[in-house]
């Protein structure tokens, strides 16, 4: 069954990032016929940390030329020194202004959503103080973004990567503390699917808050293309058409052959939703 149109679909390129310049990665989307994009912030080829951000205009020009719409930001928050739980004061500051210049960024390419994470906190210290920093960041952050027509997209991670935020009950407990309506919800299939949760589970809870995906097949540790991993596609995809999911189907690859060959592997990945997409 055909459940999406092809329109839904958007690339991640975080595969192409790290050796192949931006200029490359839309002039491939246009090949690919994808019409929208996540982009990574705070790498070499949209540079910004929480001091200045990088001038746009050519970024923007890539976007209009190739006909691929920016949609979606996500402020570099998996590698030091910038993340969600993050203790000192200093630092904490410094990652309050990297990602409000997230913010920034995106509302000046026109995407609404910056994608987010609980980030981690030290393990020798009270699981609530990292939760409440988390919490009381985020929703300062929701405050600066609403003045920005942007919302913040909030996933879950895995046990490894996060003292506070690795199951479907912690982002609940989360979206409770920050309880603000900036604040939306980002399924990452690979980080519910560790936790032996499941798409319908994630809907049952947050319903229209759910507002993205990173939506990839899995084993369920990785980021795989689909075919690659122990995911059903079409099943998924069904769990998204039965619950109105309105946001974009996202791809985050992250192996390390497809940082080597992105566009052959974008090609596989798309003829897998083939059979699914009209």
């Amino acid at each position: 069954m055909k459940y999406f149109s092809k329109d839904r679909f958007c690339n991640f390129n975080l595969h192409y990032d790290s050796f192949y310049s931006l200029r490359y990665f839309f002039e491939c989307m246009k090949k690919l016929d994808v019409k929208h994009c996540e982009l990574i912030a705070g790498h070499q080829s949209l540079y910004m940390d929480h001091k200045e951000i990088c001038d746009l205009s050519e970024v923007k020009q890539l976007s209009r030329d190739n006909g691929v719409k920016i949609d979606v930001i996500t402020a570099q928050n998996c590698r030091f020194p910038y993340q969600y739980g993050a203790k000192e004061p200093e630092l904490r500051e410094m990652t309050y202004e990297f990602f409000a210049n997230g913010i920034r960024m995106a509302a000046e390419l026109g995407a609404h959503i910056v994608q987010c994470n609980t980030g981690w906190g030290y393990l020798n210290e009270p699981l609530e103080d990292c939760r409440k920093r988390c919490a009381d960041l985020i929703r300062r952050l929701c405050e600066f973004a609403d003045g920005y027509d942007v919302s913040l997209a909030c996933e879950s991670l895995r046990p490894q990567e996060s003292l506070f935020g690795c199951r479907l009950d912690q982002i609940k407990e989360l979206s409770d503390m920050v309880d603000h309506p900036r604040f939306g919800i980002l399924i990452d299939t690979t980080a519910m699917g560790v936790a032996g949760e499941t798409i319908q589970q994630w809907f049952d809870v947050f319903g229209k808050k759910i507002i993205h995906m990173h939506f990839i097949d899995a084993n369920p540790y990785f980021h795989y293309l689909w075919g690659e991993g122990k995911r059903n596609l079409g099943e998924d995809l069904k769990v998204l058409y039965d619950n109105g999911y309105e946001g974009l189907i996202s791809q985050e690859l992250t192996l390390g052959a497809y940082y080597q060959h992105p566009y052959e592997t974008d090609l596989k990945n798309l003829a897998a939703f083939s059979e699914y997409l009209y």
